[in-house]
């Protein structure tokens, strides 16, 4: 379930989209209806209508993603990943964090009601309270008995309530005080059996599951049904206990039969790691995760048991929050992601994914670019595992679909509808792509990191599925300065900038405007030799590149934002740390995201924005972070760990004695040069010069607010650059600038 929520400000809009296919918990809802806790907020299911409303952050909920939650008189209590433990209705929130008395950095593993209280097992611990507030349970208050720094579980039964906690499982005696110590009890073997979840079912079924397995309480102790402790990929997500006996949740979900476990219910997924296990409206449900178990940004969904067969019940919207690079055309929106191959968004049925359970792909792990060329399709790459196209011809289909995976060596123990092709790639591995002037250029990074290991950087024309695709190579043997490449940025028709992993700086590549000829490449600063300090850079790890209203190139860098003037780097704005991201929105605005915050440049100063001022929740990873311009809204897209962030210029509410264009820099493909004014609504006559006063064409409309140009003058392409635009209306003659980019 999808929604893109916008947070309005004064001269800009905020949103986020993110995925809630990984279900963490559900609840029945008194309505015949169930919410499910996930990784996206919370989403409503109605057996008889579908699903139903959302409640995802920012609007539906404070918070990027759910654990566990209860309903309490027509209330949600909502264990979040990161933002406290929350208390609303869906509209009104009141939020309890470390200053309100939830212990810990705001992450609610699990919220529980009993013995007339609200409990929350947090990330720093346990905390006892209701609406009007918490109180930190510690060994202070307990007389020394409840000495925990992590609580992940709780259950109760009568009168007891067991805890999952770092130090092991504890009970307390609900009857008595929580800070006497004689209420509680320690169950000192339990530390080692890897416990993190509690189920209570009966006197003699009580039960704790986790990485350890699943492990029952006996009077003389605990004893393990399920030893996992000695497989570091294996655990169990969930326990229920039914009318066949105990259930786990774990690769599939299986049944204990009072000697060993057995697999429960056919037809259950392949690569679908149980993310929970719940009993809801007359039937038995499973969360269906992703193969790596300790992922819980991405799932698929739900599962549940008909008839002893398991049916699929897919979550509605993208299929995972982690997203890398994005492209768009005719309204279809392709979005890299790091365990569900390759999202992609039809506007007349919404997202899907292309991996390899869903099309002849290699593998669908660490897809994390996206690139269209002039062809109909998308090029992709799943980390190392090649350089794949995918043909969908524009539509939702999947019948006639295309999948060609380009292989510098094959790929073994793969099926053979997955189809390989021998190309120049110099390795498997594929960082980033990008598109000048429709061919495609390929980022490599060595994967094995041997000294004879090719890589560098490849350009790739044609359409694969026509055939007769053309490769040109670069490497260290032709000028490039390093091997591993994080990223390229192509600059206008005949450049393209480059940047090196492992603080090797930038390079760039002027090519003379075709990209499989080598013979007219000019290196600079010089052949082999990249960009570095000496040259002004504040660092020599450059993460990405964009273009401001100017036409000037900008770097994010290990520390700032920097512009070449086209002799040294300067500084610009004033941004610490690793810029690992960076774009300019259609009102000519720089905006940039690090680690700590996202900022915004522009002529009046640096503007700095996190969640104490603004929706946008700042986080980090290792892999490249990726931006991207919605030539059409002038709407600015960020890839994050936890979804896609953007920001949108304020409509035409421009007020000023001039006119203004967006987006700047104005890029032809992504569609039309708009104006926004305030001034009176009458004929506008626009009329371009280059910077050296030639004349060159004029565009001309009823009115500044329907005015918009196509990049083209008197039937000609007009080339990359800056312009000066005279533009003539009722209220006067006034002058601006545009920068142009192809």
């Amino acid at each position: 379930m999808l929604a893109a929520f916008v947070f309005a400000a004064p001269s800009y809009q905020w949103g986020f989209q993110t995925s809630q296919s990984h279900v963490n918990a559900i609840v029945e809802g008194g309505d015949g209806t169930m919410w499910c806790a996930t990784s996206g907020g919370m989403v409503r299911y109605d057996p008889s209508a579908g699903w139903l409303e959302s409640l995802a952050y920012p609007d539906g909920l404070p918070w990027t993603g759910a654990l566990d939650l209860i309903l309490q008189d027509s209330l949600f209590w909502v264990a979040t990943d990161g933002g406290g433990l929350a208390l609303g209705d869906g509209t009104d929130w009141q939020v309890f964090t470390s200053y309100e008395g939830v212990p810990g950095g705001g992450t609610v593993y699990a919220v529980h009601y009993a013995g007339g209280y609200i409990w929350a097992g947090a990330d720093g611990g346990l905390a006892r309270g209701g609406d009007g507030g918490f109180i930190v349970i510690d060994s202070e208050v307990t007389g020394g008995a409840f000495d925990a720094g992590e609580v992940t579980g709780m259950d109760h039964l009568d009168d007891t309530m067991y805890l999952a906690t770092d130090a092991g499982v504890y009970s307390l005696d609900l009857s008595g005080s929580v800070f006497d110590p004689s209420s509680w009890t320690l169950y000192p073997s339990t530390v080692s059996l890897g416990i993190r979840g509690i189920l209570a079912h009966s006197p003699d079924s009580v039960f704790g599951y986790g990485p350890g397995g699943v492990s029952l309480m006996t009077p003389s102790g605990w004893t393990r049904l399920l030893d996992y402790s000695m497989s570091q990929d294996s655990v169990v997500t969930g326990l229920l206990f039914t009318g066949d006996g105990l259930l786990a949740s774990a690769r599939v979900v299986i049944r204990y039969t009072g000697t060993g476990w057995e697999h429960y219910g056919s037809g259950y997924p392949v690569e679908s790691y149980g993310s929970c296990l719940h009993e809801a409206l007359g039937r038995i449900w499973c969360g269906y995760g992703v193969i790596d178990a300790s992922s819980s940004n991405a799932g698929r969904g739900l599962g549940y048991l008909e008839g002893g067969e398991w049916k699929e019940l897919p979550v509605p919207g993208m299929g995972g929050a982690s997203c890398y690079q994005m492209a768009v055309e005719e309204g279809r929106t392709y979005l890299g992601s790091h365990l569900v191959g390759l999202m992609a968004y039809y506007p007349e049925y919404g997202w899907t994914q292309f991996n390899r359970m869903t099309a002849d792909m290699p593998r669908g792990l660490r897809c994390y670019s996206a690139a269209v060329t002039e062809a109909s399709g998308v090029w992709t790459g799943s980390y190392h595992w090649g350089l794949t196209w995918i043909g969908d011809g524009g539509t939702f289909s999947t019948d006639d679909d295309t999948v060609v995976t380009f292989v510098s060596d094959s790929l073994p123990d793969l099926p053979p509808e997955v189809v390989q092709v021998l190309s120049p790639l110099l390795n498997n591995q594929v960082v980033m792509l990008a598109v000048q002037e429709g061919d495609l250029w390929v980022a490599q990074e060595a994967f094995w990191q041997t000294p004879d290991e090719p890589s560098g950087i490849v350009a790739v024309s044609g359409d694969p599925e026509q055939g007769g695709l053309q490769w040109t190579t670069r490497t260290e043997a032709d000028g490039l300065a390093g091997k591993n490449v994080r990223r390229v940025f192509p600059c206008g028709g005949d450049s393209l900038w480059i940047a090196f992993a492992s603080g090797g700086g930038c390079q760039l590549l002027v090519h003379g405007g075709d990209p499989l000829d080598k013979s007219g490449d000019s290196w600079y600063p010089a052949p082999g030799q990249a960009y570095d300090t000496s040259w002004g850079l504040p660092s020599g790890e450059v993460f990405c590149f964009a273009r401001d209203a100017e036409g000037s190139v900008l770097l994010g860098t290990g520390n700032g934002v920097c512009a070449w003037n086209g002799s040294v780097f300067v500084g610009s704005g004033n941004v610490p740390g690793s810029v690992r991201s960076i774009g300019v929105d259609g009102s000519g605005a720089v905006w940039c995201t690090t680690g700590e915050a996202m900022y915004r440049m522009d002529d009046s100063g640096t503007a700095v924005y996190n969640e104490s001022n603004s929706i946008y929740i700042p986080t980090s990873r290792t892999e490249n972070e990726f931006s991207f311009l919605d030539g059409e809204t002038g709407t600015l897209y960020f890839s994050s760990l936890v979804g896609l962030w953007s920001v949108t210029p304020g409509s035409v509410s421009h007020q000023g004695p001039s006119p203004i264009f967006y987006p700047q820099p104005y890029l032809p493909s992504g569609g039309d040069l708009r104006m926004s004014w305030s001034g009176s609504r009458g004929t506008v006559r626009t009329r371009f010069f280059t910077v050296a006063g030639d004349y060159l064409g004029e565009k001309e409309a009823s009115s500044w607010d329907v005015w918009s140009w196509d990049g083209s003058l008197n039937g000609d392409a007009v080339a990359s650059g800056v312009y000066f635009v005279i533009v003539e209306t009722d209220d006067g003659t006034t002058t601006d600038k545009i920068a142009l980019v192809r």
